[in-house]
């Protein structure tokens, strides 16, 4: 089909004014060179229609010749932009603004793909204005932008993924990137905001805290001289505890800061892990009790054809005037010097160049490769040569290719492995464990850290799922943690990051090792590629955490449950009798007789091992589910889920029986002493849980009233 438009071609070429070496026909040339040209190009009318199309444009789209001529050529665009772009085309065939740039575009198998479109007026054989358009597949460039753009998304991703304040710094202390955590501490110490991000000298401002007049400038000066020694290649690492007075509150971090093995130039990583929940945690005990720049699009520098004679010499026949930009040589004068091009090319490139075009020319297929050139001001850039071959009539073989600056994607390639050997690093040194999952779930790599706080070897690692029976996880109240619950297995199913999730995980020693984990999806082309968890460990924070709780829900002196937590239960029970009322529960109240003239007569020392004494006995009355809580001095209360009035009472007796029979000893000595017990039935009629308490409490009164040692029932 193309070769019956030839001559539409031909006369585009002449109107487009291609520059062509003297010793060929112009016309016969330029229609050979588009025809040959790697470059799509197609001739649509007036109408959207297509006139001509060369191979390379059929081949780009997947489309044979005839199955384009005559169809519209919004055929191949998606349908959103199918009538913008054929009302771009008829303003621009009617002499109205351009049709330039870059486009996406539909192939014949379904693909999306990205082109460089290029349009021209020309005259058509109707006499109507046509246009010329060529296009370049920029698809490969695209990619690997998308690609850059998602390492550097990758790598900060992972250090906004660890709980700690990080920030990595070049050898003369000054911040080359931070994390979330970091970012997010910074703003909210407005005086330390701007001295503590990108750019800014960390060594200056642990110079500015050593320097003042605070209790912490010694610490500060301290902190400072081993970081200057990390600096100065003198120590590898170390930690350090310090407190920080924040504007509002006070804090305690413990920085780690390592000098990245390896590194050049010179990396360092700071690490600050906020530690003030376990410090408060232990004061609290005590007191109680004593970055990749985005890609630009590369398009097509210069079309050639080139000859190589069957005497072995090379001679350009054609170049577009795009060689200027590249090489800064003009077609002209390339014609008279045939080997000026090559002149630039780098000595150590040649034969690398030599050897590709002939393994090329050895299986007769196309030719791809990149060199280096270095053009007459001096500036050095990489090109790319892609060419196509075709034997000519007197032997010679003719190449028919585009020359292209791909020295912007080089220097990319070379930020992008820079960055992924520094993450690498990262990876290997951060203290906090990191682990990567498949999209089924299946660990594929995990950090040093982790394989220390899991007590795990990588081998024991990989391959394993969180449905793997061997992990043994459980939450914060002891119920296992289903693995479909995991946070990576969440964020698998989401497409999302899931932060701060609590999880105990039984390690091969016989120990439980708690753990904080953040799980962050990662994608590639739009498409989801993997998951990678990072935590820290917790384990002495939750046990602190679990022994506060105890003691902020227990009686300091009888371990009886103290009255905020009673009334807890008692509000739980109450709400689950208005829910189902045929559930039986009841209350009883109880006091002791004549207590205060145990405190007057032996002292409140004496008072207190009987309150424990009884205590003792109450729950060795009683049920695991019973509830025994001290709601006063010497008053408690016994709440009794599933226990009818009958068995309330009897238990009252029971252990009213008891106490009188079981004196308390105190220094040498028997206290004997009674109690006085009320009970009541928790009524689904009840206005509130302190409706049965009253009940309760009214009818111990009535014991008391008895004569005391007695009970009596509401």
């Amino acid at each position: 089909m193309f070769s019956q438009r030839a001559t539409s071609f031909e006369g585009m070429a002449s109107d487009a004014g291609l520059v062509l070496p003297t010793s060929e026909p112009v016309l016969t040339l330029e229609a050979q060179m588009v025809l040959r040209s790697p470059v799509g190009m197609a001739l649509i009318d007036h109408e959207g229609l297509y006139l001509s199309t060369n191979p390379a444009y059929c081949a780009l789209y997947g489309y044979t010749a005839d199955e384009l001529l005559g169809r519209p050529f919004t055929m191949i665009l998606p349908l959103p932009q199918r009538e913008i772009l054929l009302a771009m085309h008829r303003q621009f065939v009617a002499g109205r603004g351009e049709m330039n740039g870059e486009w996406e575009v539909l192939c014949r198998d379904g693909t999306l793909r990205n082109v460089m479109l290029e349009s021209v007026r020309v005259p058509g054989n109707d006499g109507l204005i046509a246009r010329l358009a060529t296009v370049v597949d920029i698809t490969p460039h695209r990619q690997l932008e998308q690609s850059l753009h998602q390492s550097r998304q990758f790598l900060h991703s992972v250090l906004d993924g660890i709980a700690a304040h990080v920030c990595v710094l070049d050898e003369a202390g000054r911040i080359i990137t931070v994390n979330r955590a970091w970012r997010d501490y910074a703003h909210a110490q407005d005086a330390l905001a701007d001295g503590v991000f990108e750019g800014a000298s960390y060594v200056s401002v642990c110079e500015r805290a050593a320097c003042t007049a605070s209790k912490d400038a010694t610490q500060a000066a301290a902190f400072l001289s081993l970081l200057k020694d990390v600096l100065a290649g003198q120590r590898a690492q170390f930690q350090f505890e310090y407190p920080c007075h924040s504007p509002s509150e006070q804090r305690w971090f413990l920085a780690s800061v390592a000098r990245i093995a390896g590194s050049q130039p010179a990396r360092i990583v700071v690490a600050h892990d906020d530690v003030t929940a376990i410090k408060r945690a232990q004061e609290t005990l005590h007191e109680s009790e004593a970055l990749l720049r985005d890609l630009a699009a590369s398009i097509p520098g210069a079309m050639f054809r080139m000859v190589r004679r069957p005497g072995g010499e090379w001679h350009y026949v054609y170049l577009s005037p795009g060689v200027t930009a590249l090489f800064e040589v003009t077609p002209e004068q390339v014609y008279a010097d045939d080997p000026l091009l090559r002149r630039q090319l780098l000595p150590e490139d040649r034969e690398g160049l030599r050897a590709s075009v002939a393994e090329a020319e050895a299986r007769n297929g196309a030719w791809v490769h990149e060199f280096r050139i270095r053009n007459p001001s001096g500036a050095l850039k990489w090109i790319q040569a892609q060419a196509a071959p075709k034997p000519g009539s007197d032997g010679s073989l003719v190449w028919t290719g585009v020359y292209t600056d791909i020295s912007d994607r080089k220097r990319v390639e070379a930020v992008l492995q820079a960055s992924e050997e520094t993450y690498r690093t990262l990876f290997e040194t951060v203290p906090q464990g990191v682990i990567y999952h498949d999209t089924t779930g299946q660990i594929t790599s995990a950090n040093p850290a982790a394989q220390r706080i899991l007590g795990l070897t990588l081998e024991q690692l990989q391959g394993r799922s969180s449905v793997d029976p061997r992990w043994q996880v459980v939450h914060e109240d002891g119920s296992p943690f289903a693995g479909d619950q995991f946070p990576t297995m969440v964020a698998l199913r989401r497409g999302q990051a899931v932060h701060d999730v609590v999880m105990g995980v039984k390690r091969p020693d016989d120990g439980t090792v708690w753990i904080q984990v953040n799980a962050i999806p990662l994608f590639k082309q739009g498409r989801l590629h993997e998951v990678y968890a990072s935590f820290e460990d917790i384990t002495q924070r939750v046990q602190l955490s679990r022994e506060l709780r105890v003691q902020a829900a227990t009686d300091y002196l009888t371990g009886a449950a103290n009255r905020r937590s009673l009334m807890e239960r008692v509000q739980t029970e109450y709400l689950r009798v208005l829910r189902h009322p045929d559930i039986r529960c009841c209350v009883l109240a109880l006091d002791l007789d004549h207590f205060k003239q145990v405190n007057d007569a032996l002292g409140h020392a004496a008072g207190d091992a009987v309150l424990v004494h009884l205590t003792r006995l109450m729950r060795q009355e009683t049920r695991a589910l019973d509830v025994v809580g001290r709601s006063g001095g010497e008053e408690f209360t016994l709440l009794l889920p599933d226990t009818g009035i009958d068995e309330a009472m009897a238990l009252a007796e029971r252990l009213r029986a008891r106490v009188a029979a079981t004196p308390a000893a105190f220094g040498g000595q028997v206290i004997g002493f009674t109690i006085s017990i009320g009970a009541s039935r928790m009524l689904p009629g009840d206005a509130s849980a302190d409706a049965v308490l009253g009940r309760a409490d009214h009818a111990l009164y009535a014991a008391k009233h008895a004569g005391r040692n007695a009970v009596r029932q509401a």
